[in-house]
C-alpha cells in the first residue's frame, strides 16, 4: 500500500458539550430559537410569531417539545412567570447564544497570531488556578461521570475549559469578575511580542 499523504493535524478546537446539548443543537430550528431567546425572554406564542422570519413555521405544541429539549440540555431556562387573565404565561431565555459562521481558511494565520497573544496569559492563569483551586477542581471532577465512549478521560481538562469558557463569555459580555473566597492575583496586561 502506498501512502499518498501523511501530516500532523493540529488540534484547534475542544468541544465541551454534553450528549444532550449536541442532540439539542442538531436541529436548525432549535438554533434559531436559541438566537431569539438570547435577545430577550420570549413566550411560546412570541417564538411562534418570530420564527417564520428566520425560516421556520412551528406549531406551539412543537415549540414546547423543542423548548423542553433545550431546557433539559441546560440551554434555556424559565425567565419570567406572568399572570394574565387568570392564566400563567411562561417566558424563556437562553443560557447561551450560538455563534456560528465559517471563519475563512485564509484567516488561519491571523487566528494563530491572536491565539499566540493569549497563550501565555491563559497558561499562567490555568497554572495558578490549578495551584490555588486544586480542591475545587477535584470536587467538581469527583461529581462528574466519565464518558463511557471516550478512550481517554481527562475530566480536569473539561472542567478547566468550561471555567475558561465561562470567564471568556463574561469578559466578552462586559460582566465584572465575581468576588470569591479565594484571593486573586492582580490582573496583568498581556506581554507584547
Amino acid at each position: 500500500m502506498t501512502i499518498l499523504l501523511r501530516r500532523e493535524v493540529p488540534m484547534r478546537t475542544l468541544l465541551a458539550v454534553t450528549g444532550e446539548q449536541a442532540r439539542a443543537l442538531a436541529a436548525p430550528v432549535r438554533l434559531a430559537m436559541l438566537e431569539l431567546l438570547a435577545t430577550r425572554p420570549m413566550s411560546i406564542d412570541e417564538l411562534a410569531e418570530e420564527l417564520p422570519g428566520h425560516g421556520f413555521r412551528q406549531a406551539p405544541n412543537t415549540l414546547r417539545h423543542h423548548l423542553e429539549l433545550l431546557r433539559k440540555a441546560g440551554l434555556v431556562e424559565q425567565a419570567v412567570l406572568e399572570q394574565t387573565r387568570g392564566a400563567v404565561l411562561q417566558y424563556y431565555s437562553a443560557t447561551g447564544r450560538p455563534l456560528h459562521g465559517a471563519v475563512p481558511h485564509v484567516s488561519e494565520e491571523d487566528l494563530d497570531v491572536l491565539a499566540d497573544r493569549l497563550r501565555g496569559p491563559v497558561a499562567e492563569a490555568l497554572a495558578e488556578l490549578r495551584s490555588t483551586e486544586g480542591r475545587r477542581l477535584s470536587r467538581v471532577k469527583g461529581k462528574m461521570a466519565p464518558c463511557p465512549r471516550c478512550p481517554e478521560v481527562n475530566l480536569e481538562e473539561l472542567v478547566l475549559l468550561t471555567a475558561l469558557h465561562r470567564a471568556g463569555v463574561d469578559a466578552l459580555q462586559g460582566r465584572a469578575p465575581v468576588a470569591t473566597d479565594t484571593p486573586r492575583a492582580p490582573a496583568t496586561a498581556p506581554t507584547r511580542r
